[in-house]
């Protein structure tokens, strides 16, 4: 027995020494192929090139998860440095200890990428243009261009800016100059930047081209003495001249006199005199019809700010958070914003003004806010009242703009709080939920704490970990670049979906850190799971029972992480999601708004119309009494009565009533009650749907909205007007050539027996579908998009594969009977085929000359020898349609042309001829020979955007 101990004893010790000399191998392995320099050179150009586990494995022949323990236990060790990233890796410590010594790098084993990447670039010379909101964005060119032509040697070259009025020129021109001073490393009294604007001495040419060049003492009536002009001030640096279309012709010639010699004479001097002078121009006019074409000539670089109607979504709300900043800084006191008018100012065009524009419109809200703060003594708080109302208007819209949009904004459903001193987003990855409720698991299982005791005390524990993350993220800075130096952005941007998702599932709001604290515990679950240290908990299933909406939800997001980043998210996961839904979400307040009810004849017409209206604005605003045949006029009015007492809040009560003694329930109920009360008549669902979004968005008099009641009967009686333009539908794939020809007849196969020759079917490809949509509107009221690809257009789009289902056809018939206003949820698609049975159910109802299961065999076999392996699966279920209807082409010698084939096999040589040896198999088969302009086509499909 004694001698099995040793044996068994000696074994371990060998095991561990062998274990020892493995890590010690890896340790070198890591310090051979990850250098300081490269290391330090990829985080400033946001690579992460630390070794990855994978790497282990291949480089030893380990499996993963052994190679990720010892990565980790060399970390443990301080041997290693752990970056948290998608994939996790590592790097030697010693490359630590240099970037401590370089760059003030704090020392610590666990470090996230952006964490480490912010060290580097913040300690690095500053970059003058990332002071410039979009600068890595909407800018991104126009800042390359600027700092190439402040660095062409000798002393740069002549640039013009062009934009509207508002768009930023001078800040952009400042920007250039700071530029040119770092780079070379001067300072402003060597590299002097002097500003000009043309326009102020417009109507006197003379005095203009003085300010300019200069004069002589009696050069003109009034030069008493001699004047240096701006372009000697501006020798040796930057002379910025706006508005220099309103440079006169003479001023023109001189100027580039000067651009070409150096040269220049001042006024009544006939004597050259010398100035190197980088020029800077701006204009809001079009360069040639305003300016000489000799001055165009002499200036190379032409730069176009964007308008901020086209800048993204995120960065317009950045723009705004900004300017409010200022205005918090100036006025040294916290400012609110309501919601609705950061989604107003971010969607309000500001045409002709701009950005200048903005910025005006909210110091002057600003002003009105701390008018209002002196006189009453309360916060400093901007509503949606205070705006203009062409700029309130905007959101009675919002149900048509595009769903990326929108996404993006419901983040927003709370007050906004700007504070003079708005910190940088810090956060401790110790903070970890998952560690907390694993030590308190421990610690209370060790104490002896019955099973119903425990998940109580940790449902506590989460509720408090919930509710100090929200606490942490309203006293932050809260935009998206600060949330990017935590967590990834594919992650923040699945977890917009994800929150969009759940919206609208539990129709409520969210808070506006929602994003933040899911974000980060999203990152953190897959890091954990990565790891293999997750551990199932079934204490938490006890919030299914008292928060059954939100699990039921949470169900649903677990499929939707494991299935976007690829893993296993354990079932307790489920339990901290629906707390987190259930802490995040903020109920729509009614307080100080008008009351709205709606009376309709019949079982369910009003609860119908209401409960419409409330899913589209995302309230619960609209009350519904319905009056069936069998209900007394007294008992209805009873309900009302009732009804108008409890949702009163002061405002009145706006009746909207479909006929009969229903429009006279006003008098009565305001003779009983004392409640102020309206009734607007012939009730439809778009009549209701406006009154609701002016009872949200317009806080005026209860009198003021009523006299709205006939306007929008007018306008939705317009709309209708406007849908007798002849209605279609687009049919949708990557070529416009496969499935979007066999969409095409589905749909006349669909409405042929009530809509024949009433609703056109369009095919087009994916890549123009944009633009087709844009153009066909003035001709077409589009009702839908059907196809294999969504190309994310503002209509309903209908998935080609579940349009089979008679589910999803009871909807789309109901669209095309105008019984669908706004956004709609389609069915949830039961059927549970793959894309390889969908492609073949579908071609054996359309393709005449080929056996579709014999085909989608070798069409399999095709898109594996090419690896076609597209992360959204319908670029596959269309390149298979795409190709079995190719097959179909080439057996009834049917041939189809690609425009400028023989420039688009040059651009796509490589893979044009990968595909052409690919398909020699498909080609014996069926003995048929593809042409080139069939293999375009399928090129076209692989190299489509994802």
């Amino acid at each position: 027995m004694n001698s099995v101990y040793i044996i068994f004893f000696i074994k371990i010790l060998i095991n561990k020494e062998y274990k020892m000399s493995q890590a010690n191998d890896i340790l070198d392995f890591i310090k051979r192929n990850c250098k300081v320099e490269v290391f330090i050179k990829g985080l400033k150009d946001g690579k992460n090139l630390g070794i990855t586990a994978l790497e282990i494995q291949n480089e030893y022949g380990i499996l993963r998860n052994n190679a990720s323990s010892i990565l980790n236990l060399l970390c443990k060790n301080g041997k290693l440095v752990k970056i948290n990233s998608r994939p996790v890796t590592f790097i030697d410590k010693e490359i630590l200890n240099e970037m401590n010594k370089k760059y003030n790098v704090p020392i610590k084993n666990i470090y996230t990428f952006n964490e480490l990447r912010e060290y580097i670039l913040n300690t690095s010379i500053n970059d003058p243009f990332e002071m410039l909101l979009g600068y890595n964005s909407s800018l991104l060119s126009q800042v390359r261009q600027a700092k190439a032509a402040i660095v062409y040697p000798p002393k740069g070259l002549h640039t013009l800016l062009l934009g509207e009025s508002g768009v930023g020129k001078t800040t952009f021109a400042q920007a250039m100059h700071a530029y040119g001073l770092l780079m070379n490393n001067k300072e402003n009294k060597d590299y002097p930047f002097v500003t000009f604007n043309c326009a102020d001495y417009f109507n006197n040419p003379q005095l203009l081209l003085s300010q300019l060049f200069g004069h002589v003492k009696g050069a003109f009536t009034g030069a008493d003495t001699d004047k240096i002009g701006l372009v000697e001030k501006a020798n040796g640096g930057i002379l910025f001249l706006d508005e220099v279309h309103r440079l006169p012709p003479d001023g023109q010639e001189m100027l580039f006199y000067l651009m070409d010699k150096g040269e220049y004479n001042r006024l009544g001097d006939g004597s050259k005199r010398k100035s190197n002078v980088l020029i800077i121009a701006a204009t809001t006019e079009d360069p040639s019809t305003t300016l000489l074409n000799t001055f165009i000539r002499r200036v190379p670089v032409n730069i176009i700010l964007p308008r901020y109607k086209d800048k993204p979504i995120a960065e317009k709300i950045e723009l705004i958070e900004q300017f409010f900043r200022f205005e918090a800084i100036n006025l040294q006191q916290e400012i609110l914003i309501a919601p609705e008018v950061l989604k107003a100012l971010a969607l309000f065009d500001f045409i002709g003004g701009n950005i200048g524009q903005l910025r005006s419109e909210i110091k002057l809200l600003c002003a009105n806010a701390f008018l209002q703060y002196l006189q009453n003594n309360q916060r400093i708080y901007v509503g949606y009242q205070m705006l203009n109302k062409e700029i309130r208007d905007v959101l009675l819209n919002y149900l048509k703009l595009d769903k990326s949009i929108t996404s993006y904004l419901n983040m927003f459903s709370e007050d906004i709080v700007i504070r003079p001193n708005s910190k940088n987003i810090e956060y401790e990855e110790t903070n970890d939920i998952y560690e907390i409720i694993t030590k308190k698991l421990d610690s209370l299982k060790q104490k002896g704490v019955a099973l119903e005791n425990i998940t109580d005390v940790l449902k506590t524990d989460i509720d408090n970990y919930l509710c100090s993350v929200s606490k942490h993220f309203n006293n932050t800075n809260s935009n998206l670049n600060n949330l990017y130096k935590l967590v990834s952005k594919d992650i923040v941007l699945a977890t917009m979906q994800f929150i969009e998702y759940a919206r609208e599932k539990l129709q409520v709001n969210f808070s506006n850190h929602f994003l933040f604290s899911l974000s980060l515990h999203i990152q953190e679950l897959i890091k954990r799971v990565e790891e293999n240290n997750v551990s199932s908990n079934q204490h938490l299933f006890k919030i299914k029972k008292e928060h059954p909406e939100e699990f039921s939800v949470a169900n649903d997001l677990v499929k939707k992480i494991s299935n976007k980043f690829g893993i296993i998210v354990p079932e307790s996961e489920k339990g901290f999601l629906a707390l987190l839904l259930f802490h995040s979400r903020v109920e729509i307040s009614d307080n100080n708004k008008i009351g709205i009810i709606i009376i309709c004849h019949g079982d369910s017409t009003a609860t119908s119309i209401a409960n419409t209206c409330n899913m589209l604005l995302n309230t619960n605003m609209m009350k519904a009494i319905d009056m069936p045949l069998s209900q007394s006029i007294d008992e209805t009015y009873k309900k009302l009565k009732s009804m108008a007492l409890a949702i009163n809040k002061g405002k009145g009560i706006i009746i909207l009533a479909d006929m009969g003694s229903l429009l006279d329930f006003d008098k009565k109920l305001t003779s009983e009650t004392g409640i102020k009360t309206k009734v607007v008549k012939n009730v439809s669902t778009p009549i209701a749907l406006e009154m609701l979004r002016h009872v949200l968005y317009d806080m005026e008099d209860i009198d003021n909205v009523y006299e709205q009641a006939k306007f929008v009967e007018d306008n939705c009686n317009k709309i209708v007007v406007a849908k007798k333009k002849e209605l279609a539908i687009l049919s949708v794939c990557a070529t416009g050539k496969g499935s979007s020809i066999i969409a095409k007849n589905i749909l006349e196969e669909l409405i042929d027996k009530y809509y024949a020759d009433k609703i056109k079917i369009i095919p087009v490809d994916l890549e123009n579908a944009k633009d087709v949509f844009k153009k066909m509107q003035d001709r077409y009221y589009i009702l839908a998009v059907v196809g294999t690809i969504d190309p994310i257009l503002p209509i309903p789009f209908f998935p080609i594969n579940q349009l089979m289902q008679s589910e999803i056809q009871q909807v789309f018939f109901h669209l095309l009977d105008g019984n669908i206003n706004g956004i709609f949820m389609l069915p949830e698609n039961k059927a549970n085929y793959t894309i390889f049975e969908t492609a073949k159910d579908l071609l054996e109802k359309y393709v005449k000359f080929i056996n579709p299961k014999y085909a989608i065999t070798k069409i399999r076999k095709f898109i594996e020898k090419i690896e076609y392996n597209p992360k959204n699966e319908e670029y596959v279920l269309d390149l298979m349609i795409h190709m079995g209807c190719m097959l179909d082409r080439c057996l009834s010698k049917i041939d189809i042309k690609y425009n400028n084939l023989d420039l688009y096999k040059e651009k796509e040589k490589l893979l044009f001829d990968k595909i052409i040896i690919a398909l020699k198999d498909i080609e014996q088969d069926y003995n048929i020979k593809i042409s080139d302009d069939e293999v375009a086509y399928i090129v076209k499909i692989i190299t489509t955007k994802k």
